[in-house]
């Protein structure tokens, strides 16, 4: 199992989030802003204060390095300006260390800090001082980062304590999709709508003995609507939202099975993460002009931008262990392609 770090400016919740998913995965929490003022029993603002902050931060690459050694792993809130020290980054960018960057707008940030009286770097202005350290900060926190999440959207859709439940029912699924990486036995097909996720699924789950789960199915059968329908009453965040769900609640059955994913899935980590865990990955790939006619030959998908297959092609790219090309071959031709695809990475 992996240490899980969250990182981050100030205000994006790495402490309040980071105790839940704890919790949710069974581990120790440690801050280390508290870790450090319970060692040297000064607060952090006293330390930047008397001692200045290179002083600092060389306490703080001495505490992340002790938290990092445990044989046990914990969940740990890195202090926002950690990332800052070279040292530090190459302790976190080590294989067995999980890092989760939480991200969001200094003025969304700047609502949430101004009481706080342990930030000696956002005196003053705070608005303009995180958007100063995010400027300073995003390469550094994108070096070490696995992967990225952005709280406004959860904050914005539910009250504070259930805002940071679902940030960390998210996170924590991340790091169990990131500790089963291509150990769950099932097949995913991805691919831009119109490839034949569905038809070809079928014959591969046939082929196999497998059952088809199918999102677009699960989907109209759980909430009674069609992925249109739900994006036209919705939006397109909540349906693929919901997309993602669909694919992290089949890949977690212990039954093997194909599952016919939705295009949407890579679009965000979470879901690239989930996708990851797949023992197979193949990508159907299909000219993004014929899939987009083929798009308009069903009314249960919502429409999308032309170039929506091309912005997605790297992202189903970094998850796949295969990719077949459909072209204008038909279904049997391209399922025995994916089935051949199957047997190589076996």
């Amino acid at each position: 199992m992996s240490h899980v770090v969250l990182v981050g400016l100030s205000g994006t919740g790495k402490t309040s989030v980071g105790r839940r998913v704890a919790a949710r995965l069974d581990r120790c929490f440690v801050d280390a802003d508290e870790e450090i003022e319970e060692r040297t029993g000064r607060t952090v603002r006293g330390i930047f204060a008397e001692d200045g902050e290179p002083a600092f931060r060389e306490l703080e690459t001495e505490v992340m390095a002790d938290l990092l050694t445990s044989t046990e792993p914990v969940v740990i809130a890195a202090g926002g300006g950690a990332i800052v020290t070279e040292a530090t980054r190459k302790l976190l960018g080590q294989p067995e260390i999980f890092v989760v960057w939480l991200t969001a707008t200094p003025e969304f940030l700047a609502s949430r800090t101004t009481k706080k009286v342990h930030r000696p770097l956002l005196d003053g202005d705070p608005v303009a001082a995180l958007g100063k350290l995010l400027s300073e900060r995003a390469r550094w926190y994108d070096e070490v980062a696995d992967v990225t999440y952005d709280v406004q959207p959860a904050h914005r859709s539910a009250p504070k304590p259930e805002a940071k439940e679902n940030i960390a029912d998210v996170v924590a699924a991340m790091v169990h999709d990131h500790e089963n990486a291509r150990s769950r036995d099932h097949v995913v097909l991805i691919g831009p709508m119109g490839s034949g996720k569905t038809t070809v699924g079928r014959l591969v789950a046939e082929a196999l003995g497998r059952p088809l789960v199918d999102s677009d199915e699960r989907l109209a059968a759980t909430t009674g609507l069609t992925a249109r329908e739900i994006a036209d009453a919705h939006g397109p965040t909540t349906l693929h939202a919901l997309e993602r769900h669909m694919l992290r609640t089949a890949l977690t059955s212990t039954r093997p099975s194909v599952i016919a994913a939705a295009a949407s899935t890579a679009d965000e980590p979470e879901g690239r993460l989930a996708l990851v865990s797949a023992h197979d990955v193949v990508v159907l790939w299909l000219d993004p002009e014929v899939a987009a006619a083929r798009e308009g030959e069903g009314n249960h998908r919502p429409t999308v931008p032309a170039d929506e297959a091309l912005r997605r092609a790297p992202l189903y790219d970094s998850v796949a262990t295969a990719r077949v090309d459909v072209d204008d071959r038909d279904a049997d031709t391209v399922a025995k392609r994916v089935l051949a695809a199957l047997e190589g990475s076996a």
